[in-house]
């Protein structure tokens, strides 16, 4: 069983109540939440340190326990209650005591309905904070000239989140490329799956997985979570491009951005983390704010998230190979963190609609229409690059940026 996929519940009980009841009552409420839920709920003594533990408060009478208990566990400290017994008294003063202490926690209250996607959302939470903790992150060459506001202050990195940011100069990229090789097979099933192709030649196609090869040995040489390139300097140095490269990447488990844009490949991996999907990063490229209506586009394009694709040189340079992928229709959630600390956020929720394509954009375009205002993209933006996942997201985001970003 996956620790993260487990939670494991402290019960605190006032010895005043008849035992029994209480025992009866007990598993009426765990076996409860077990029948709705998809994850393992297993009572403990004293918590193992790699699940998530809340405590059951079943009666009143217990507030300096839990205190005491949850002392112990990490923050946000999770109360579940119930309607019976003073539960919920309890608990709304066991939480008030928590916050004037300087702490955080939630209760839990209702039926088993309304409990397990809360706890749900909170396993989601914890095992996406624990995956960035410790991870490294690589910035292969420097960010690109025109991003101006998207670097990420590398102290805040290591001391808020103790993510270690580890960066590579790019020539250690080039050299890899430069010995790297693809073989037959590589080469026929990208093309062979591809809806059409149309500008570039098969050596083309060749050395735009050639640096795949290569940049997929430095993620794996420095031990790389997530990473952002530089990637223009392939453009101009070996006439070549990375949109394979990194769409490949994302495929494969590992968030990958362009142009060493450090806030969109946070926003790119917590997003991966949070929802367990591949997730897009484009530019914005159109915003009607009366419509709601919010135009991406780039080169770059996880091939999973695609129904289909086809093959086109790149846009800016018309030199390697830029992927224009078809997404489903339905829900999508797009958003951004921002400022060098990541102490910003942008995030809205949408369905993708199918768009005409321009051949002056780059070759991914996707058209999302909002359920809410976009104008703040106009008067108060956070950068170009956003990034989109499919389906409805903005509850987690939204909680995990309360509780670990937010000033």
């Amino acid at each position: 069983m996956n620790p993260m996929n487990k939670i494991e519940v402290l019960t605190h009980a006032s010895s005043l109540h008849d035992e029994a009841q209480l025992r009866a009552l007990k598993t009426t409420l765990l076996d409860g939440l077990r029948a709705v839920a998809s994850f393992e709920i297993a009572e403990v003594k004293k918590p193992s340190g790699d699940c998530l533990a809340v405590v059951l408060v079943l009666t009143g009478g217990v507030e300096r326990d839990v205190l005491k208990t949850v002392a112990q566990l990490p923050a946000p400290s999770i109360l579940v209650a119930h309607p019976g017994h003073n539960s919920l008294p309890a608990s709304l003063e066991i939480l008030a005591r928590i916050r004037r202490d300087g702490g955080s926690g939630r209760i839990l209250f209702g039926d088993a309905a309304a409990i397990v996607p809360e706890l749900q959302l909170e396993l989601v939470l914890a095992s996406a904070w624990k995956a960035l903790r410790f991870s490294r992150v690589g910035l292969i060459g420097e960010p690109s000239e025109w991003l101006v506001a998207s670097d990420v202050d590398s102290a805040f990195l290591k001391g808020r989140l103790a993510v270690d940011l580890v960066t590579v100069d790019i020539q250690e990229l080039m050299d890899h490329i430069r010995t790297a090789t693809v073989s037959r097979k590589e080469l026929a099933a990208f093309t062979r799956e591809a809806k059409a192709i149309i500008g570039p030649k098969p050596e083309d196609i060749r050395e735009a997985i050639t640096v795949y090869r290569g940049l997929r040995a430095l993620v794996d040489e420095y031990r790389l979570s997530a990473c952002s390139v530089r990637c223009f300097d392939l453009v101009t140095d070996l006439h070549t491009t990375g949109c394979y490269a990194l769409s490949r990447l994302n495929d494969e488990g590992i968030p990958a951005g362009c142009e060493g844009d450090l806030q969109t490949l946070f926003s790119l991996y917590i997003a991966s983390l949070l929802s367990g999907q591949v997730a897009f990063m484009g530019n914005i490229a159109s915003v009607d704010p009366q419509e709601r209506v919010v135009g991406l586009a780039h080169c770059m394009c996880p091939l999973s998230m695609a129904m289909h694709y086809t093959v086109y040189t790149h846009f800016e340079s018309d030199l390697g190979i830029g992927i224009s992928g078809t997404f489903p229709e339905g829900a999508y959630t797009m958003f951004r963190l921002g400022g060098e600390r990541l102490d910003h956020l942008f995030v809205r929720e949408g369905s993708l609609e199918n768009t005409q394509f321009r051949s002056d954009l780059c070759r991914t375009q996707l058209r999302v229409r909002m359920s809410e205002p976009i104008d703040e993209l106009l008067h108060s933006p956070l950068g170009n690059h956003h990034i989109l996942i499919p389906g409805h997201h903005r509850k987690a985001i939204e909680r995990f940026f309360q509780r670990h970003l937010q000033p």
